[in-house]
């Protein structure tokens, strides 16, 4: 019933939405080489990675690649002073929950998109491309010696807590039981525990390093409640009640505060949020869950030991001096910082014992950093080759749309059920339509960044072939099994979900 729920809601909603089908990067006339990446950090494809996947002799400059569509920065190295690839270098980043955005009812209902409701690990795209401009990471000289800048004092740092304790259902309504929403609604996704009435969840922020002197912190809540009962929120920051709201149902509110960042100066933040009765009612059985909050404060230039470090500076036109204490990098390996924003590389120096000293060039916008050490990187597997079709193609288009698994292709005695049903719709007795088969793994790949058995990749096919197609589809069938989110995200690592998952929902 909610398959069928969604669908509807799904055909009556395509016209609102912006025309965004997520394989807007693809160009048609290039083949791409897929691969995982399940957790942040430095990635590196080998040389012998490249050879097998028929890519040895491509130049340094031709190759560029993607993620979630958009092109990510890498260094190819070469072999001295041959063209040779020996590896590509980029920064890796694990799947997060921004493509989970499309498919909610109302975007501003998705409170946590650092998780994934489908799967952390996210799918990267390497391609050839040999029109130039590719994305690069380009080693940029760290010039301590001549430097006359000022060490920075502090920098704004955001310590958040996304949690990640249960897949809250969301809007429900209690008919005895609560029948939840059949679309992604108000309060759904990764949550806290339940917080019932006149309970506290208590976490704690430590080694804050907060850099005295410095400008007001400020706190960021996004809670929403799991029964039908009106409540308060109350946040406590060291025993100080900074924040407290009202509301109710299953309702969802944000609320921040700021405060003297003197109030965290030892370094810790004992952050406590609690579900309180109502002025006019107390009820007993009631529940709320945090979605996520973050502690935005200035903090020192201490990385607190980490060997991988990520942050962001303001934009500067003069460029920025930086000297960071408390940076681990093991076996005294060279440390490297990475300028996401404006694709530069520097090379940290360590002439001073527990001190990293580098100077940025200008930058005219906020970028991201990240500092980690060269001690080691994480090896990214075999490339899978991937031809996407050209769905804009009259030859690729359809009426009658069926989108099926390729698992169901191999039938009794070498038949293709899929196909032979596909036959049955292309003749007169089956309605003379106009009938193709769209295999579920390639529209994930092409409209759903490869993310794998995300729903909005048919969601955006659906929507591609209604605005891109010649004549628009009468009907769309789904053969194949389809399983929650839920019951998917909890079984990710069993192999025989894939035999239940075969389409999603």
């Amino acid at each position: 019933m909610k398959k069928l729920l969604s669908c509807l809601l799904l055909l009556s909603t395509l016209a609102l939405h912006a025309q965004v089908y997520n394989n807007e990067w693809i160009d048609h006339n290039k083949t791409y080489y897929k691969f995982k990446v399940g957790k942040d950090g430095w990635y590196r494809i080998q040389g012998p990675t490249l050879e097998a996947a028929g890519l040895a002799n491509v130049p340094a400059e031709h190759f560029q690649l993607w993620r979630n569509g958009v092109e990510v920065p890498i260094i190819p190295f070469t072999t001295g002073s041959s063209a040779t690839v020996q590896h590509i270098d980029f920064w890796g980043k694990m799947n997060d929950g921004k493509a989970d955005r499309a498919l909610y009812r109302d975007p501003a209902y998705q409170l946590n998109d650092k998780w994934s409701l489908q799967t952390d690990t996210a799918t990267y795209f390497l391609t050839v491309n040999p029109g130039g401009n590719n994305k690069r990471l380009v080693q940029t000289a760290n010039n301590v010696a001549g430097n006359t800048l000022p060490a920075e004092p502090y920098f704004m740092y955001t310590q958040g807590r996304y949690f990640k304790d249960r897949l809250n259902g969301g809007y429900a309504i209690n008919v005895g039981q609560n029948l939840f929403s059949s679309s992604y609604d108000k309060g759904e996704g990764w949550t806290s525990g339940e917080i019932t009435t006149g309970n506290t969840n208590t976490q704690a922020f430590n080694d804050l390093y907060v850099a005295p002197g410095g400008p007001d912190a400020k706190f960021k809540i996004a809670v929403s409640g799991n029964a039908l009962y009106p409540r308060y929120a109350r946040i406590k920051i060291n025993s100080d009640s900074l924040l407290r709201f009202p509301f109710d149902f299953y309702n969802y509110t944000t609320d921040s505060v700021s405060f003297p960042s003197a109030k965290i100066a030892a370094g810790t933040a004992n952050i406590e949020v609690a579900n309180i009765c109502n002025l006019d009612s107390c009820v007993t059985n009631d529940r709320m869950v945090i979605h996520y909050y973050e502690l935005t404060y200035p903090r020192q230039f201490h990385f607190g030991n980490a060997t991988s470090f990520e942050f962001s500076l303001p934009a500067s036109a003069a460029g920025n001096y930086l000297e960071i204490r408390g940076f681990s990098n093991p076996s005294g390996s060279p440390v490297r910082l990475w300028d996401l924003t404006n694709g530069r590389i520097y090379t940290g120096d360590l002439t001073t014992p527990g001190v990293v000293k580098i100077v940025l060039e200008p930058s005219a916008t906020p970028r991201q950093l990240v500092l980690h050490s060269l001690a080691a990187f994480n090896e990214v597997g075999p490339l899978q080759r991937r031809q996407f079709t050209d769905y804009a193609s009259a030859s690729n288009q359809a009426d009658y749309l069926i989108i099926s698994n390729q698992r169901l292709f191999n039938g009794a005695n070498g038949s293709n059920p899929v196909e032979e049903y596909r036959t049955y719709r292309s003749s007169n007795t089956g309605g003379a339509f106009k009938a193709k088969i769209f295999e579920v793994d390639e529209l994930t790949d092409q409209f759903g960044f490869g993310i794998k058995k995300h729903p909005v990749a048919i969601r955006n096919f659906l929507m591609f072939a209604r605005h891109k197609f010649a004549e628009k589809p009468k009907h769309v069938f789904i053969i194949g099994k389809g399983v929650n989110y839920q019951s998917y995200r909890g079984n990710e690592n069993n192999p025989n979900i894939e035999l239940l998952n075969l389409v999603p929902t």
